[in-house]
């Protein structure tokens, strides 16, 4: 397979283009659904992985972790740009942008709705958390097509996140966001930002530079970026199917029964 025939350097005005309305329809979302769902059933925010309690091990574990996610990614992405003969490069200040979003925003967020929130109440609800961590996975990896990847991204955004959720079911309890946030991190910046930036400034010759040209978005995959927000949707649903779930477990042990129309009018 050749190099990339063309290098695309990206700007701080080109990310931030994407990164403002990014913000806007999906990190917010996935930031709030949570936080809904915890209202409506007063679950604690800890039970989504929101605590420190084993900072030293979360870390520790995290740096062999990490240094092998980000050179499997960035390998990844070499990959790709061979097969498309294109190669998107951050100039040095899109560089630092780009990374401070991934790891300030991108990764702590999606882990904290994806890992946290839907992989924890899946397990919570079955209690079955392998299942729990397949489900979420191929949750997260239909996520990215919202985003306009191609099926190879998606394939490795999903096999990264089997990684991260595993990372997040095998630790002590309390369960904790901070090692498979920080994982996710070195991930996302091996793919997308410092990955691609190590290996432009490592190879001899790199292709001829072209501007960057955004092509209109298509209506289908327009259609697509809107669906974003709908996590934002989910949560009270999620949360009156909780609630629904607790309801029958107290008439059980109260020796009632269940009875599902009983339990989703005590839900509503």
């Amino acid at each position: 397979m050749t190099a990339p025939r063309t290098l695309h350097r990206t700007t701080v005005a080109q990310s931030w283009a994407w990164m403002r309305l990014d913000i806007l329809i999906r990190l917010i979302p996935l930031t709030v659904a949570p936080l809904v769902f915890s209202w409506f059933t007063g679950t604690p925010l800890a039970a989504f992985g929101l605590s420190f309690a084993h900072p030293l091990r979360d870390v520790v574990i995290s740096i062999p972790l990490g240094l092998a996610g980000f050179a499997i990614a960035t390998a990844f992405a070499s990959y790709l740009g061979r097969r498309s003969g294109r190669w998107f490069v951050p100039t040095v200040p899109d560089l630092t942008v780009q990374s401070a979003y991934y790891i300030v925003l991108n990764a702590p967020i999606e882990e904290w709705f994806f890992r946290g929130f839907v992989q924890g109440m899946l397990s919570r609800w079955w209690q079955a958390p392998a299942i729990a961590v397949l489900v979420a996975t191929a949750i997260f990896g239909a996520y990215h097509l919202l985003d306009r990847w191609g099926w190879r991204p998606v394939v490795g955004a999903t096999a990264a996140g089997l990684f991260l959720g595993l990372i997040y079911l095998w630790q002590p309890y309390p369960p904790s966001l901070l090692a498979p946030t920080l994982v996710h991190a070195a991930i996302t910046c091996g793919f997308l930002s410092l990955g691609p930036y190590l290996l432009y400034r490592w190879r001899r010759a790199p292709p001829p530079v072209r501007p960057l040209l955004l092509a209109p978005e298509k209506p289908r995959l327009a259609f697509l970026r809107l669906a974003q927000p709908l996590p934002l949707f989910v949560a009270p649903v999620m949360a009156c199917i909780d609630t629904a779930q607790r309801a029958g477990t107290a008439a059980r042990d109260q020796g009632f029964g269940f009875r599902p129309v009983h339990v989703v009018l005590h839900a509503l």
